[in-house]
């Protein structure tokens, strides 16, 4: 018998692997600018940042400086030796400022722009930081409008036209949120290098301003809030270590500051119960802008409860809830503090709250986002707001918009008629505070050098912002033909801003020829007496 044979079941061969196709990485730029013009991640950030660069660099360089920032010319143009021996006896709380101004100015020099621009970088980095905690927060809606509205606030384009370090430590607190939120994100697992990072930005809040750390109030509500009937053994030792560390490292300047209270923060009266509310107006720059800001998160929480879906009108209000913490909470802890035997109750010191007023606003704002049929909310809000921020906007960009004194305009006279060997008696003793004699030497050429007639030891030598007058001032006159008085308002008498003694000494010899009333300030030219006078 036959039998039937089958065939063998041969394996089929493979297929031969295509040709991948070779990828070629856009340029990053390239890539940035179209998720910007996208409204995608990078244009959350990049577009606050861009906002607050420009209308913080829009006529940076045009207002005068001012007391305090002719105080941090005066510190950051000493040698590093002569600086630390300056904040050994005051405004140590400010050293870190003045330290890293010194090495800028070496190499950018001390002009207004050159003074000003580390602080436009910084709250140009802090508008992009804002936008990203705020997505973090409350989601992607609220980033932008947080963003947006943080960059557009006068108060934000006032000191990044500022030569001081408020501007730093609103970014490091900025920072500060940012990190913490993010290692927030995931309870569950320890991410080292968040809190890491969270703990470098307390520590720079506190040097770049002592006050910015009351943002730690805030910061552990938020905590609190995020990890309720979670668990706590993911995020404490994390949490806990971070701000013991940051709290050591700043031990030393605290000290210091207590010991040099007396001169720097004695001006500043213990705060009312009213002062809760009327410390806004100065810390958005506007009262308009601070109420168009309250009654937006009030209108979005009223449009949230009419009309969102449960779940996003929870989330909203959770993120809503967290923010207000943020921006609330730290302003009563300085309040609390300054009822003690210190008050820092001043709407600069308070400005690192700013960011997270603006997130608390952000997230009303994109509530609109969230809402089916209310998307042209955020971009109405957006607009109103923008419009109520305006006037002060413009009228921050005046010659006299930081101090009221025409410092500029006094120098340009006494340079116009100066005359090699001449002399100065600029206003002190109760008018000392105002720097009139710092901003006369800034804005004189450096050609022109006059003597300080009744100062016996300069404010170098003396590791002060305040030199030294002589006791007897007729002992000071020196040989020189003529001297500039100058004094604070318009006086009649050019010598009310004198003591009796350095008046009489001025009176014995010389007589005054000219006097010029200019921006607050009075120029009076004196002449030596002639025979028969």
């Amino acid at each position: 018998m036959f039998r039937r044979l089958r065939a063998p079941v041969l394996p089929l061969p493979r297929p031969l692997p295509l040709p991948r196709p070779r990828f070629r990485p856009r340029p990053r730029f390239r890539l940035a600018a179209a998720a910007a013009l996208r409204g995608e991640r990078h244009g959350r950030w990049l577009w606050p940042a861009a906002l607050a660069f420009v209308l913080g660099a829009y006529r940076i360089g045009t207002p005068q400086l001012w007391r305090d920032e002719l105080a941090t010319w005066s510190a950051a143009t000493r040698s590093t030796g002569e600086l630390l021996d300056l904040l050994h006896r005051v405004d140590a709380v400010s050293g870190a400022y003045y330290l890293a101004l010194h090495y800028w100015i070496a190499v950018f020099g001390d002009s207004p722009t050159s003074l000003r621009t580390p602080s436009l970088l910084a709250m140009t980095a802090t508008a992009a930081l804002v936008a990203l905690a705020a997505g973090k927060l409350s989601g992607a809606p609220a980033a932008l409008p947080a963003g947006l509205l943080f960059a557009a606030l006068p108060s934000v384009s006032r000191y990044a036209q500022e030569a001081r370090g408020y501007a730093f430590a609103v970014l490091a607190v900025a920072a500060a949120t940012w990190f913490l939120l993010r290692a927030l994100e995931e309870p569950g697992r320890v991410r080292p290098r968040w809190w890491c990072g969270y703990a470098v930005c307390v520590l720079l809040a506190g040097a770049f301003h002592l006050v910015a750390v009351a943002a730690l109030a805030g910061h552990a509500a938020v905590v609190a809030v995020r990890l309720r009937g979670r668990s706590w053994r993911h995020v404490l030792p994390g949490y806990g270590l971070a701000c013991a560390g940051a709290a050591v490292a700043l031990l030393p300047l605290v000290l210091a500051g207590q010991r040099q209270a007396d001169r720097q923060i004695s001006w500043i009266g213990a705060p009312p119960v009213s002062g809760l509310v009327t410390v806004l107006p100065g810390l958005f720059g506007a009262g308009a802008v601070a109420a168009g800001l309250l009654t937006t998160g009030l209108l979005a929480a009223r449009l949230l409860a009419l009309t969102a879906p449960g779940r996003v009108r929870r989330a909203s209000r959770a993120a809503a809830l967290q923010a207000a913490l943020l921006a609330v909470l730290p302003l009563l802890a300085v309040w609390v503090l300054s009822q003690g035997p210190s008050s820092y109750w001043t709407g600069r010191y308070l400005l690192f709250t700013v960011p997270a007023w603006a997130m608390l606003a952000g997230a009303g704002v994109g509530v609109g986002a969230r809402v089916p049929g209310r998307r042209g909310v955020r971009p109405g809000l957006l607009l109103v707001l923008g419009v109520l921020a305006l006037p002060a906007q413009w009228g921050l960009r005046a010659a006299d918009a930081h101090d009221g004194y025409d410092l500029k305009g006094a120098a340009a006279l006494v340079a116009a008629d100066y005359r090699p060997g001449d002399a100065i008696v600029p206003p002190r003793g109760g008018a000392s505070y105002l720097m009139v004699d710092l901003g006369m030497r800034y804005y004189l050429p450096r050609s022109d050098r006059l003597r300080d007639v009744f100062v016996r030891t300069d404010a170098v030598r003396l590791h002060d912002f305040f030199a030294l007058e002589c006791p007897v001032p007729a002992d000071c006159l020196g040989p020189e033909e003529r001297v500039w008085v100058v004094g604070v308002g318009a006086l009649p008498d050019p010598y009310a801003d004198l003591s009796p003694a350095q008046a009489e000494a001025l009176k014995s010899r010389y007589t005054p020829v000219r006097t010029v009333h200019t921006g607050g300030l009075t120029i009076t030219l004196l002449t030596l007496l002639t025979r028969g006078q």
